[in-house]
């Protein structure tokens, strides 16, 4: 695992344990506060891509994922989307009394699979650091807000097929 990998992996896994400190970094801060809005707006889809993998393995969890980057649009809130995918369905894991390795596999998976992924666009863009410059730029009201429905109509139709 590389660099990045390492950061997606680490972002993962205290983004999967929900919680912070003052030791947590910048990006897992970030991405707390982008991810309560991208879950706030797109609840209901978020829980319907769950509910599909409730009983199933990681193939369908990844293809959840690659739904998700299907248009070859890759974008920051695209990718927050994907760790708020994956801590939904941790948090699905705990309540159904799965023990701690899981969340660590969930947040091993996710890690390697935005390091698999978006390795080469996030290079592109200074790395995590412009992650959380994105998002400061836009206050608040972060541009999670804005992501396309039809990006979630997508990968919903698409799991509908599986």
């Amino acid at each position: 695992m590389g660099k990045l990998g390492k950061t997606a992996w680490e972002l993962g896994r205290n983004f999967l344990n929900g919680k912070l400190n003052p030791q947590t970094s910048t990006y897992t801060k970030t991405l707390y506060r982008v991810g309560k809005e991208i879950d706030e707006k797109f609840e209901t889809a978020l829980n319907e891509m769950v509910n599909h993998v409730r009983q199933r393995d990681k193939e369908t969890i990844k293809a959840t994922l690659d739904a998700m980057f299907e248009d070859g649009l890759y974008s920051w809130d695209i990718i927050a989307m994907a760790y708020v995918f994956i801590r939904k369905c941790a948090q699905r894991s705990r309540e159904q009394g799965k023990d701690k390795d899981t969340i660590e596999q969930l947040a091993l998976f996710v890690g390697e699979y935005v390091e698999d992924r978006c390795t080469q666009w996030i290079e592109q863009r200074e790395a995590w650091d412009d992650f959380c410059q994105t998002f400061l730029k836009n206050t608040h009201n972060s541009r999670a807000t804005a992501i396309n429905p039809m990006v979630i109509a997508v990968v919903i139709m698409t799991l509908a097929y599986k």
